[in-house]
């Protein structure tokens, strides 16, 4: 029975179906994340427009070969509602001790950890990407933009609560027949009551979606493909239609255009897809292209993190960086 409320309950959810903001950025091609650390490596170049003054960060043949690089490495430890995150830049691609150039820590991350200001924006959207991509986590970009005044809104703000209590009371008709066939006879069935009334309500509320249309997300176009487009004010998204791969973020404000392009997603660890290459246009018109090298989930006990934290600090002790990292990194 518990199997045919949960059919019951897809195909109302199908019928007509839009994704919200969150869900699409909850990343559902992926597995469920069921490990409670993660680990990205990050090759960062600084990419040099060519000769064209309009030139596109998409258009390949327009960089430059000169390029600098960085390198980094992000770690996020997921306890309950708790999320610790650490980023650590190096001088070099074997990412050793001894190339070790720079940390930083947040004991407790979250959507409100990055200043809702145009000196932190670039920030606030690139680890609201992160967090989509790695942890399969939608509602930490979205509770960020909503700090920016865009008006996106979580699913548990959407959803359909008439809906949901129609659902609950025939989940709770089909656990009672289960345990008592007699009770066929006595109990309604919420799908086909005999009023003829009734019986046209429940046919419009399993009609209905299954979250309030904000018609943030419509099914259009891009670059000649199907694609999912989220526009909510100065925020655009594009997703892949059938995968919902996210294909570019773009931001818009009076300090300039925010831009992010995922490129040539791959099984970065066997099981998880991720865009090989993340271009990135800042506000001020710089580019860069980061590269997503090595995804890794691992069990991380609660002083494992203090422990990388302590030994990153004897490293640098003495040593002051003075290095600018790029604005969309912590």
């Amino acid at each position: 029975m518990m199997k045919l409320f949960a059919l019951v309950f897809l195909i109302s959810s199908a019928h007509a179906y839009v994704p919200t903001v969150e869900s699409l950025f909850r990343h559902g091609s992926n597995p469920e994340v069921v490990a409670n650390g993660v680990s990205l490596t990050l090759v960062v170049k600084r990419i040099n427009p060519g000769e064209k003054a309009d030139s596109s960060v998409t258009d390949a043949s327009l960089l430059s070969s000169d390029r600098a690089e960085d390198y980094f490495k992000i770690f996020m430890t997921k306890t309950g509602e708790i999320l610790k995150v650490a980023q650590s830049r190096y001088s070099n691609p074997q990412y050793s001790e001894s190339s070790l150039e720079h940390k930083i820590y947040y004991p407790n991350f979250s959507a409100y950890s990055i200043r809702p200001d145009i000196e932190q924006i670039e920030k606030g959207l690139f680890y609201g990407l992160i967090q989509s991509l790695a942890l399969n986590d939608g509602a930490h970009i979205v509770n960020y933009l909503k700090t920016l005044g865009i008006p996106v809104r979580l699913n548990a703000d959407l959803i359909n609560r008439e809906k949901i209590e129609f659902l609950a009371d025939y989940k709770r008709y089909l656990v009672t027949i289960s345990k008592d066939r007699a009770a066929r006879k006595t109990e309604v069935n919420p799908m086909r009551p005999d009023d003829s009334a009734a019986r046209e309500r429940a046919e419009q509320i399993m009609e209905q979606p299954m979250y309030v249309d904000t018609e943030q997300v419509k099914l259009g176009r891009d670059e000649g493909n199907i694609a999912w487009i989220v526009s909510a004010g100065p925020f655009e998204a594009v997703f892949s239609y059938k995968l919902r791969d996210l294909q570019k973020i773009k931001f818009k404000s009076e300090a300039g255009e925010f831009e992010i392009i995922c490129k040539d997603y791959w099984l970065a660890n066997g099981t998880h897809a991720l865009p090989r290459f993340v271009l990135i246009r800042s506000l001020n018109g710089q580019s860069y292209q980061v590269e997503i090298t090595n995804l890794r989930h691992y069990i991380e006990k609660p002083e494992d993190m203090m422990k990388r934290l302590q030994n990153w600090d004897q490293i640098l002790k003495g040593r002051q960086s003075t290095e600018l990292r790029p604005p969309f990194l912590l």
